[in-house]
């Protein structure tokens, strides 16, 4: 029994002998009539015993979550049993299938005894390393030594290297030895400092120019965001976000060539200073992308498509690319068969002639005759306008491309480009040599051309113009806006051509997806147009067909 006794802990003896005193005040309670009420005598009791006993459950679990997880160590000591070589835990007792409950693998588990031996074969191993490190540090000591006693030489003695020593056991070189009394390598720093904050300032505000753009997108602020784009450029140029959502802006409002210089800046950098287009993969993805989406507009199939491949091998799983790899696929088909064509049949016969200049138009009789003497007055600028046809003739064409895809396909096929996009030696960078009107635009350009000066004959007539040389003279002097009046040619020219350019537009949107995504640039120009209640319809249906 004195054994067990001495078994038993302080805290337990002092717990004990609480109980005691409790239990004898209680009873004496009892005695002296104190405590009446004894059934809440015994629930007091019985709670006093149960939280005894969650505190005795809790204990257990933390004991039990200690030599099941065990501490951190790094095996050095010799209270534990098993030592985990990935966790640096140390455990007391014997886990389950000898896994250490932390990483749950056995692989690296290690007993104290086999701890133990390896760290003592690390010590020798230091040991031995220590001595050859206090041998070659006393050898080079007394060769300095000799070397002070024999004098100075005239010649260099290379076989010293052999002999030199750190002065500390680690190969660190630590910080450099700078001259920092010296008045000019000061001046140098301080130089070096001041450039490199000014770098860090034009970087912070080329980031904020490129925000303030970015805001101006999400308002369809184009323009704006372009200005605020070139802004940040001007401080920082190797920003390759500045360039490509230039591009995308600048793509928004029509300008494609533009487009094309702008990506053109991010490839040219990627592929000279990264030395290809995989460190800066996203921005060089969005560059031929957009690019491409520039050549598409400018019909040049063949270039986009070499732009989409380069595209689809940053990120071959973009769906989207590859949905506009396949169209520009389809479309450099279907322009490689029209010329074939057209080469064809210049062999057959001769082709027609345009006459430049005056259009002569013939209308038929049912038509109206002053609009008939305005129309043909005109001087239109370019040729193939829908204007220029009679009656009959475009009730023929709207015929021939309602029925034969070929015909479509000439239609808005365009001829030999002059030139103005031209694919660089390296195959990246496009050199844009000049900025011109193709040399044989399609018959589908006149149209577009036919439905802009539609548009702005439509909103001259409704006063939503800028007037400019004679319009200004049919202002007020009390500078109130009028509606300026429209000559009978315009007149005549807007109720003409406008039916007849919705009726062109709305079938070759109808029934090719290819031809209509060619017309889409026609949209801003005939949506004003729903003014009108005799073209509402028709403008609906084409809007819906481009819609979808």
């Amino acid at each position: 029994s004195a054994k067990a006794c001495g078994n038993i802990s302080n805290t337990e003896v002092n717990e004990w002998v609480s109980d005691v005193d409790e239990v004898t005040d209680q009873i004496h309670k009892i005695l002296d009539g104190t405590i009446t009420d004894f059934d809440e005598f015994d629930r007091k009791m019985a709670l006093k015993e149960r939280v005894k006993q969650i505190r005795q459950e809790e204990l257990n679990t933390k004991k039990e979550q200690f030599y099941l997880y065990g501490v951190e160590g790094k095996g050095e000591g010799k209270h534990y049993k098993w030592w985990c070589r990935r966790c640096f835990v140390e455990y007391m007792i014997d886990l389950p299938n000898n896994a250490c409950t932390r990483c749950k693998q056995a692989d690296k588990m290690m007993t104290q005894d086999a701890r133990r031996k390896e760290l003592m074969g690390k010590l020798e191993v230091f040991k031995e390393d220590k001595a050859k490190h206090s041998w070659r540090k006393d050898k080079w000591i007394r060769w300095k030594k000799s070397q002070a006693l024999l004098g100075r030489s005239r010649n260099i003695n290379y076989k010293a290297w052999e002999y030199w020593e750190p002065d500390t056991d680690t190969e660190d070189e630590g910080e450099p030895i700078l001259p920092r009394h010296n008045p000019e390598f000061l001046a140098m720093e301080a130089d070096m400092k001041q450039r490199h904050k000014k770098q860090e300032d034009k970087s912070k505000t080329a980031q904020k120019c490129r925000q303030r753009g970015n805001q101006c997108m999400k308002d369809g602020d184009f323009v704006g965001a372009i200005e605020h784009y070139e802004e940040g450029l001007e401080y920082k140029r190797s920003l390759k976000a500045l360039w490509t959502n230039k591009a995308l802006a600048e793509l928004k409002i029509f300008r494609w060539h533009d487009a094309i210089q702008s990506c053109n800046k991010v490839i040219e950098y990627s592929e000279i200073f990264e030395d290809g287009f995989k460190r800066s993969a996203d921005a060089c993805f969005k560059a031929f992308v957009r690019r491409a989406l520039a050549l598409r507009a400018l019909h040049q199939w063949g270039e986009a498509l070499k732009d989409l491949e380069e595209a689809l091998q940053l990120f071959p799983k973009d769906k989207e690319t590859r949905d506009l790899l396949e169209k520009t696929k389809v479309a450099y088909q279907e322009v490689d068969v029209v010329r074939q064509q057209q080469k064809e049949s210049e062999g057959k016969q001769d082709p027609p002639l345009i006459v430049p200049g005056p259009v002569r138009v013939e209308i038929e009789e049912s038509e109206d005759e002053e609009d008939a003497e305005a129309l043909a007055a005109m001087n239109l600028h370019y040729a193939n306008s829908l204007s220029g046809l009679g009656k009959q003739e475009f009730t023929d064409l709207l015929a021939q491309l309602k029925s034969n895809a070929g015909e479509r396909s000439a239609f808005c096929a365009r001829g030999a480009c002059n030139g103005s996009c031209v694919r660089a030696a390296d195959g990246h960078k496009m050199k844009i040599n000049t900025i011109e009107e193709l040399s044989e635009p399609s018959r589908l350009d006149a149209v577009l051309r036919d439905a802009e000066r539609c548009c702005l004959l439509w909103r001259k007539g409704r006063g939503n113009v800028v007037p400019v040389c004679d319009d200004v003279k049919q202002m007020t002097s009390g500078g109130e806006a009028q509606p300026i009046e429209e000559s009978r040619e315009e007149v005549a020219f807007l109720h003409v051509t406008a039916p007849r350019a919705i009726s062109v537009l709305h079938i070759l949107a109808k029934l090719s997806d290819h031809h209509c995504a060619l017309t889409t640039p026609a949209m801003r120009h005939i949506w004003p147009l729903l003014e009108n209640v005799e073209w509402r319809q028709d403008v609906l249906e084409l809007l819906m067909e481009w819609s979808q």
